[in-house]
């Protein structure tokens, strides 16, 4: 959820969009048991909506630059995240009654408000980077904490980027990816051998530095001009070695990013289908042991962006999205594309109000009554009602910047 450079990578911008809808659909979702009974639509949909906060974690590697100073980065931080977070969490303490309660009117909400005690909350959530004591309704802001101990990591992230340290970024890579990934596995099944986990950095910080990595290998790829050198090189290559023939054919087209497209396809696939399996092992294997489909509801631990092949399945949605050939699609869909993609964190930051408020009202029952209980049923309310929430919360953004402009356009006109 980094703030927009002035000159806006539309597949990027894609991602962010994709990315904020999942995370909607995570606030929305109905719960994998209905009753006894599993549900495998839910299943299914906490499978698909896995890689949503990996890939906004993901997308903060993309910024990443040699040209940029550790000052730079903090204050953007600050500005960009911290400082809107603040205010929406200090609208949100005035507001809250009247999340829960629609009866009572906006202004008997804020009257019946404490400023004082909400300012002091949420100094306290900061230092102790606790986001249930940052603000009511804004523990879904635990994203912000995560996004910052990757600022604390740019201390020594920044540095090997401008030294162009490739080797030690992918070291400390794959010593993250190592270490969680055996943690993953002990959660499942007691390791076979004693082997010490040795620390590693957090998965934030191990996001950032894979997208680092992985967008500077998209940008070759996207390149015309790097994909004719990279052919030139190997049909070189080959010829060197033998003649040319089957071979040259094929390294004409093994650097087309639509083949790369398709490969990540393929992995976004097995890996979301056995997923799905994995998941659903857990919850068949819970109400065997005794656990009780109340408690399960819960536990969706290895489709969350805390599982190692949650991780595989966000590289391969990211790649599919970033190789998109976004320069042939039209003006109008170039720019709604912008529009959005440019606003995704401010609704990421106040859906979670009309998630709330309309469960409280009685929306979100209806709208999922409307489609029902079916599988079908239950994959559609979670798009639509996601698609609805994302564009209310866009729209109130959208006439916001433009009353903002207004008013300064009619004080410098003054």
């Amino acid at each position: 959820m980094t703030n927009i450079s002035k000159k806006q990578d539309l597949s990027v911008e894609l991602l962010r969009i994709i990315a904020c809808l999942m995370v909607i659909m995570i606030h929305v979702r109905p719960f994998p048991f209905s009753g006894d009974n599993l549900r495998d639509a839910v299943i299914l949909i906490y499978v698909l909506n896995g890689p949503a906060v990996a890939s906004f974690l993901l997308i903060s590697g993309f910024f990443i630059s040699k040209k940029q100073s550790l000052i730079h980065v903090w204050l953007r931080f600050l500005k960009g995240i911290i400082l809107p977070a603040a205010v929406f969490v200090f609208v949100l303490g005035m507001i809250r009654t009247w999340i829960d309660h629609p009866e009572i009117s906006i202004l008997t909400s804020i009257s019946l408000a404490n400023p004082l005690k909400a300012l002091t909350d949420m100094a306290q959530g900061f230092l102790a980077f606790d986001t249930v004591r940052f603000g009511i309704y804004a523990d879904h802001l635990w994203y912000i904490f995560s996004h910052a101990e990757i600022m604390l990591w740019m201390t020594v992230i920044l540095p090997l980027v401008r030294h162009d340290e490739q080797n030690m970024l992918k070291l400390l890579l794959a010593f993250a990816a190592i270490h969680f990934t055996l943690q993953n596995l002990s959660a499942l099944v007691i390791l076979p051998f004693s082997l010490y986990t040795f620390p590693a950095i957090g998965k934030p910080s191990m996001y950032a530095i894979a997208g680092y990595l992985f967008y500077s290998w998209v940008k070759r790829i996207r390149e015309p001009d790097n994909r004719s050198a990279i052919q030139t090189s190997n049909h070189s290559d080959i010829n060197s070695v033998s003649s040319m023939g089957t071979d040259a054919g094929l390294n004409i087209h093994v650097h087309n990013p639509a083949v790369y497209t398709f490969i990540f396809f393929l992995v976004f696939l097995t890996s979301s289908v056995f997923l799905f399996m994995l998941q659903k092992h857990i919850y068949v294997a819970g109400l065997m042991s005794g656990r009780s489909p109340s408690d399960l509801n819960t536990d969706y631990y290895f489709t969350s962006w805390n599982g190692m092949i949650c991780a595989l399945q966000t590289i391969s949605l990211s790649g599919m999205v970033l190789l998109l050939p976004t320069q042939k699609w039209n003006s109008m869909i170039r720019t709604a594309i912008k529009s959005f993609g440019g606003c995704t964190f401010h609704i990421y930051l106040i859906h979670y109000i009309f998630t709330n408020h309309f469960r409280a009202i009685g929306l979100e029952g209806i709208v999922r009554n409307l489609f029902g209980e079916s599988s079908q049923g239950l994959i559609l309310y979670t798009l639509m009602y996601s698609i609805f929430v994302f564009m209310f919360s866009a729209s109130l953004i959208f006439i916001y910047r433009k009353l903002w402009k207004t008013i300064l356009c009619l004080f410098q006109k003054k």
